[in-house]
């Protein structure tokens, strides 16, 4: 069939146009809800102090992300320096500002680092897996604790997630044993690392918050802010622009949120994500992690 070779990059394009489909529809479905004038007026607001506080505490989150990471490589038998690592990290950074869901970028780390490490193929797939499950983890826990503190989620069930944070910790560990054996000694250590990673971001969105001059409903907008983490990894989007903006305008509604001020700290979260990743690019002509052994 002489077409064939050609079904994967048709398929591909047509994955990616209905990325982007989403992401103008996430906009149209955004901007039926509120006004860019609203958010202008929010943007107009912001003190550049706390944002530059709110990118520095970024760029912290993806230092200690890229430090456990490393963990991960080390125990399958990839030891980078953290110089390489951290501009292998950048380059995904980068890559996924332009990919589908946030994964693209560690898909090219396995592409890099395969051809250092022959025969390390799964093993590196299921270290860049076993971060990503880790980093969600600690999103659950801290999404737990905060939301036993969101007056409108009624108290019996704030105590039951509550109750439930130390559960699903347990039932992690055993799941670590039983699929990831060769990682569950890093556990402890990676766990913390993940909630490090997870509260400088949690931390990056109060500085936002506090740089538009929003001091009530705090935990409720992070709480939403940790829901939206969560659905920017699902491959709906390019970059997760889109879909964290439709999380904070549809938790708005329900927790009675100003959503001026929930898409304008979204769309600076973004901004800022951008910023940090895009120094990434100049590793993408150097190819850092795969120099010769």
């Amino acid at each position: 069939m002489p077409f064939l070779p050609h079904r994967p990059k048709l398929r591909q394009a047509l994955i990616l146009g209905a990325k982007l489909a989403f992401v103008v529809g996430a906009f149209y479905f955004v901007f039926q809800h509120i006004s860019v004038g609203e958010v202008r007026r929010v943007l107009a607001t912001a003190q550049p102090g706390w944002l530059a506080l709110a990118a520095g505490l970024f760029a912290l989150s993806k230092w200690l992300s890229a430090r456990r990471l490393n963990y991960f490589f080390r125990a399958i038998g990839v030891p980078l320096t953290e110089g390489e690592n951290l501009r292998l990290y950048w380059l995904g950074m980068y890559y996924n500002l332009f990919l589908p869901g946030g994964i693209g970028g560690d898909g090219y780390k396995v592409y890099l680092l395969r051809q250092r490490f022959p025969g390390k193929t799964t093993a590196l797939v299921r270290a860049l897996l076993l971060d990503r499950v880790s980093g969600v983890l600690a999103l659950g826990v801290l999404a737990g604790v905060l939301l036993a503190f969101v007056p409108a989620v009624p108290l019996p069930w704030r105590g039951l997630v509550l109750a439930g944070v130390p559960v699903g910790v347990a039932a992690s560990y055993w799941a670590s044993g039983r699929f990831f054996p060769e990682f569950q000694p890093l556990f402890g250590r990676a766990g913390w690392l993940g909630l490090g990673v997870q509260g400088a971001q949690v931390l990056c969105a109060w500085a936002i918050l506090a740089g538009t001059g929003t001091s009530s409903q705090i935990v409720d907008y992070l709480m939403v802010f940790l829901v939206s983490s969560v659905v920017a990894v699902l491959p709906l989007t390019v970059g997760g622009i889109g879909a964290r903006e439709v999380t904070f305008v549809l938790g708005a509604q329900v927790l009675h949120l100003d959503a001026a001020v929930s898409v304008t700290v979204s769309l600076t979260f973004y901004l800022i994500t951008a910023a940090v990743a895009l120094p990434g690019a100049v590793f993408s002509f150097k190819a850092p992690a795969a120099p010769a052994p």
